[in-house]
């Protein structure tokens, strides 16, 4: 297993490493083809999930837009309180424009900044402890042999 490890992290592009070795170790388990068969196309629709999930990390959304959003947001929240006048005209000194105006801007850019964190989803996904798991449930499900399940 080090020795695999190290050809992992050597390897150009890691994933594409790491499921060729998977690939090979179910060759070598001691199970019937069929379910064999059945753990290579699992295999091949995660890899092809890991293909469309490089490509959304890859293709980053443009810096002008996530830009262009943020200006449009802060003239439009900066220009509300204009807008509001006439509705709390009747209030004392139209006092409740402020804080109107400051919950509607901080819902506002707290969806902008979630938009933003959505952009790149990877990054704040706990992915080490996802691939833990599944290490974990691989090393179990290799450790079983037939008659383990009690016939």
């Amino acid at each position: 297993p080090e020795k695999q490890a190290e050809m992992i992290i050597a390897a150009v592009h890691r994933p594409n490493r790491a499921l060729q070795d998977l690939s090979y170790a179910v060759d070598d388990l001691p199970m019937h083809f069929i379910r064999k068969n059945e753990i290579q196309k699992a295999i091949t629709i995660f890899e092809d999930n890991l293909g469309s999930s490089e490509r959304l990390l890859t293709s980053p959304v443009p810096v002008f837009y996530t830009r262009h959003l943020a200006r449009f947001l802060a003239v439009w929240l900066l220009l509300l309180p204009f807008a509001m006048y006439d509705p709390f005209k009747f209030s004392w000194n139209s006092i409740g424009m402020i804080p109107t105006t400051a919950v509607l801007s901080v819902f506002l850019f707290g969806i902008e900044e979630l938009a933003t964190q959505l952009e790149e989803p990877f990054t704040i996904l706990p992915m080490q402890v996802f691939c833990d798991k599944i290490y974990n449930w691989l090393i179990e499900i290799s450790s079983w042999s037939p008659g383990d399940n009690g016939r």
